[in-house]
């Protein structure tokens, strides 16, 4: 299977090391793996060569893993075969999974039971979902074909029961991942692995209404996912962290949050933001830092836990999820924080790589949806009702 290539290539890595001397010091720099991707060779690593770490063991990072969980969170369904990257909710009881091998699924009822309403088989992969209506789905992802890997993107009109056929929107080595949409007609998708992503100022509906532009001058890979506000500012990261003011048209970048590099980036408001990100080799770790002034400064990391962080959900500017995990080592799950991501508690352990959430406001309270998929290569959809 192709998936079964990706952990021969992480762990590989880990063998792999460079030796930096000087007069004054030796500096030991390894790759740092975040994850791998499929390509028509079999996997391709998004890594970069970072100083080896050595874990402080005097060090006492901000979280309590022993706590009781919050909240209650219960397995809503399993789709055996399915490699879920991205997921919406257009209501409490409607909502699409978008997956490898061309999959797309959809729920009417909450998340317990789901159906296949697209599933075009491998070399399709589907790395992002979005919805501007109940009816209005698009999704984006790429074909990894013995040449190349031109990205695409499919629409349909009537809630899934049928699509577009393949919209082109690049032509070559584009992985497009996750689509995003600011309003009815700016929308943005990012590339995962060259720097580039591709803006819409009306509606995207065909491929010539995509622009794309260089984002990440120096070619680096981003993490899934990315933010993008009502008032077009957005923001990435990965090996880079890059901002944009004008929903993509423009682009500014700097050095990652964290030292070794970033993943998931959510702002709630021009204030607030949150990176994570991690790695699976040399070591299987996640981590989290928050800014409170808009990314001026940022704090040290105030989770450094058991499982890369892939996903971020919050309700508001306190309360909210940090998503991750990693399936070659069967580990993952679901951190919980009340102070706005200074401290963490473990809320559930799925043994899974949660890739995904999304939210919706209830009549009371809210329900967060995450979703993810297992060493089997089994779909995993959790849920929690929170006050």
């Amino acid at each position: 299977m192709r998936i079964s290539r990706f952990a021969q290539t992480a762990f590989l890595l880990t063998a792999l090391f460079v030796v930096s001397a000087t007069a004054q010091d030796v500096t030991i720099a390894v790759p740092h793996v975040s994850r791998t991707v499929p390509v028509s060779t079999g996997a391709r690593a998004l890594s970069a060569e970072r100083p080896l770490i050595v874990p402080d063991p005097q060090a006492q990072p901000r979280q309590n893993l022993s706590a009781p969980p919050a909240n209650t969170w219960k397995l809503l369904a399993t789709l055996p075969g399915t490699i879920i990257h991205d997921l919406v909710f257009v209501s409490a009881t409607v909502g699409y999974a978008a997956a490898e091998g061309g999959q797309v699924w959809k729920t009417t009822n909450g998340g317990k039971n789901w159906t296949m309403v697209l599933n075009l088989g491998y070399p399709y992969y589907f790395y992002g979902v979005a919805a501007l209506s109940g009816k209005i789905i698009a999704v984006t992802g790429f074909l990894d074909t013995s040449t190349s890997q031109p990205g695409i993107l499919r629409w349909s009109q009537d809630g899934g029961t049928t699509w577009s056929s393949d919209i082109t929107i690049t032509t070559n080595n584009s992985w497009l991942q996750r689509i995003r949409f600011a309003n009815a007609k700016d929308g943005l998708i990012f590339d995962l692995a060259d720097g580039s992503a591709q803006y819409t100022t009306d509606g995207g509906a065909t491929a010539s209404d995509w622009t794309t532009v260089v984002n990440n001058p120096d070619g680096g890979w981003f993490g899934l996912q990315f933010s993008l506000l009502p008032n077009l500012h957005a923001r990435a990261s990965g090996i880079n962290f890059c901002t944009s003011m004008t929903g993509g048209v423009r682009w500014s970048c700097g050095p990652s949050v964290d030292s070794v590099f970033d993943g998931p980036v959510l702002f709630q408001g021009d204030t607030f933001g949150w990176v994570g990100g991690g790695e699976i080799s040399p070591n299987v770790e996640g981590w989290v830092h928050v800014t409170t002034n808009g990314g001026k400064t940022w704090s040290a990391r105030t989770l450094d836990g058991p499982w890369p962080i892939r996903q971020f959900v919050f309700l508001n500017t306190k309360m909210g999820w940090a998503a991750g995990g990693n399936l070659y080592t069967g580990v993952g799950g679901i951190y919980f924080t009340t102070d706005g991501g200074q401290t963490w508690s473990v809320d559930v352990n799925t043994g899974a790589e949660m890739d995904a959430c999304d939210k919706r406001t209830l009549k009371v309270g809210h329900q967060v949806w995450c979703a993810g998929y297992n060493g089997s290569l089994t779909g995993v959809i959790y849920s929690a009702v929170t006050q």
